[in-house]
């Protein structure tokens, strides 16, 4: 199912710019996804799609039942149109989705629930991840492909298998018009501005910015990186806790 969506990027509740570098971008409809896998039974997969709100493949998959839905595609060479696609099940089974502690140690996991029953929220880019560490009690521990350890209940659902589009990475936009559609508006460094425009404007050469670096609103900015990580580190503990 396909559907349209105002484009807010960029844009406060007034409807005013507040991001110099988003807006815009290509008029677009969106594929609604289904997230939360729990399906149980076997489906065939009609279309594979690229939706432009999304880096992986997107398939169009008709269950036994008569459902239709869109769901985020692994990677497997063999999958053509016509492949079977596995829903949920209760027992370990390549691609499908399931619980957490169905799926033996050592697998490598994707479109993973933070909570049981909100739907799959880690891992869903294109050749992203996580790798299932161990099982402890009623939690499990992976690692993230951005190398964060990640400790969830046993009850989260998964899908076994690494995301579609792998090559996703290496794929180039060839034109500036490209980052337009979406939603990218070109950027100017503060010291190339006038003095009115960016307090790191004027002086001659690159003479500027001053001691401090300051945001367009002059208020203080680039942190030290280490105080940035402990507050994104207290941020992700209190929210898997």
């Amino acid at each position: 199912m396909l559907i349209g969506f105002t484009k807010r990027a960029g844009r406060n509740f007034f409807g005013r710019k507040t991001v110099l570098t988003q807006s815009g971008g290509l008029f677009r409809k969106t594929r609604i996804i289904d997230f939360k896998r729990t399906i149980n039974q076997i489906g065939y997969l009609l279309t594979i799609e690229k939706d432009i709100d999304r880096t992986a493949f997107v398939g169009l998959v008709c269950f036994e039942n008569g459902l239709t839905c869109y769901i985020l595609l692994y990677h497997d060479l063999l999958l053509k149109i016509g492949s079977l696609i596995n829903g949920f099940s209760n027992k370990f089974i390549t691609n499908s989705s399931t619980f957490l502690f169905n799926i033996p140690t050592g697998n490598f996991i994707h479109h993973i629930e933070l909570k049981p029953g909100l739907g799959g929220v880690i891992s869903r880019a294109a050749g992203t991840s996580s790798f299932l560490i161990s099982e402890e009690d009623s939690f499990v521990f992976l690692k993230m492909s951005s190398k964060w350890m990640l400790k969830l209940h046993k009850f989260c659902v998964a899908v076994s298998g690494i995301v579609s589009n792998v090559d996703n990475h290496i794929t180039r936009k060839e034109k500036a018009g490209k980052n337009r559609h979406l939603g990218f508006r070109p950027k100017v460094r503060g010291v190339a501005m006038n003095p009115c425009d960016h307090p790191h404007g004027g002086g001659e050469g690159t003479g500027s910015p001053p001691a401090a670096h300051k945001t367009p609103w002059g208020k203080l900015t680039k942190i030290p990186t280490k105080r940035k990580k402990l507050h994104l580190l207290k941020k992700k503990t209190k929210k898997v806790g």
